[in-house]
Order: C-alpha cells, then structure tokens, then sequence
C-alpha cells in the first residue's frame, strides 16, 4: 500500500488523491485536517488495517497463554511478537 501523505522534514503535509494529485495540506477544510494526522499517524505504524484489526485477538490470545507460562507458552508468544514484529510493510 503506498502512502497517502507526504512530508519531508521540515515540510508541509502533502496528500496524495484518488487520482494521484498532491493537495497541500493548507488546502484541506479545517474540520478535516485531524483527519490527515490519524491518516499519517496509521502510516508510520507500518501495518495495514486488516493486520492492524487482528493485533488485539493476537494479544488477547497471549495473554490466556501467560496465565500459564509453561515453556511451550512462552514459546508460542515469542512466535506471536515474532509474527507481529515482522508483519510491517516492506515499502515503510
């Protein structure tokens, strides 16, 4: 999934369109703008949103492991952090 906005340091937030135009972030209704900081704040996780979705199950799924933390369980939540860890975009 490519990024839909753009910044470079020091530099104004570009959003990329449907049709691949740059707005300026200055050119975004005011109601809108907090909008474009969840939108860049989701593209810095690296995850998309489905994955983004099932991290809460994954958690919630170590945690009845750690109510028993045999050495199998602790395996199978290292595996767990392992496959979150490594869910990242590669283009991020």
């Amino acid at each position: 999934m490519n990024r839909l906005i753009q910044n470079g340091f020091n530099e104004q937030y570009r959003i990329i369109d449907v049709n691949n135009n740059q707005i300026r972030i200055e050119d975004i209704p005011d109601n809108l703008v907090g909008l474009v900081h969840k939108l860049n704040d989701y593209e810095a996780t690296g995850y998309n949103p489905d994955f983004i979705d099932t991290i809460p199950h994954i958690l919630m799924d170590m945690a009845e492991l750690l109510e028993n933390p045999t050495a199998e369980n602790i395996k199978t939540c290292k595996s767990k952090i392992n496959y979150i860890l490594s869910a990242k975009e590669e283009n991020r």
